[in-house]
């Protein structure tokens, strides 16, 4: 049983990856034209639409394989708090950011979030299980890539156009990593 959650999780994490790479390249067909003033025309513009619905398909195939492999592990009430807990630091962070940084709220801040989230109960779950080296990793990564995350989700509106594109790349970039070197560390079988 333990071997076939790995097997969800990691594969999870190899679409996640998926999911950071054709975002990433969504952004750059669409964002960087906001630095040459340009928009993306043609078979570029095609590309860039076909990259983001590439990117929510793998996105949400890749959270239910994590999620799911991560609750098999789990008691229910640890992904009953994970989802909790996911939930009140969104609306936190929503409150905190638009109040005292003046951010407006975008889908972003949902998806790091949620991403943290999904990441904390995959820890938990690989802790419970006894892999406690792959669930350290696991949460570093998590919040190395949410803290990031968030201070580039604040700066974003602040900085010029190709400050702002790059920022913008910089959590797609590192939360892809991270799911590489999470599907790469886990356990062949439990």
């Amino acid at each position: 049983m333990d071997a076939i959650a790995f097997e969800q999780i990691r594969q999870g994490h190899a679409l996640m990856a998926a999911c950071c790479a054709l975002y990433l390249a969504w952004w750059a067909i669409f964002f960087w034209p906001k630095v040459s003033g340009g928009s993306a025309r043609g078979v570029l513009r095609v590309v860039g639409i076909v990259a983001i619905l590439g990117a929510v398909a793998c996105g949400v195939l890749g959270a239910t394989r994590i999620c799911g492999g991560a609750a098999s592990l789990s008691r229910s009430e640890a992904v009953v708090g994970c989802l909790v807990s996911t939930v009140v630091l969104y609306l936190i962070l929503l409150g905190v950011t638009q109040c005292v940084f003046q951010r407006q709220p975008t889908t972003e801040l949902v998806l790091f979030v949620a991403w943290l989230g999904m990441e904390a109960c995959c820890a938990l779950a690989l802790g419970g299980v006894g892999h406690t080296g792959v669930a350290a990793l696991v949460a570093v990564l998590a919040v190395v890539g949410f803290v990031a995350s968030l201070v580039c989700y604040v700066l974003y509106y602040r900085l010029d156009p190709l400050p702002s594109f790059v920022d913008g790349c910089i959590p797609l970039a590192l939360i892809g990593v991270a799911s590489v070197v999470i599907a790469c560390a886990l356990p062949a079988a439990a």
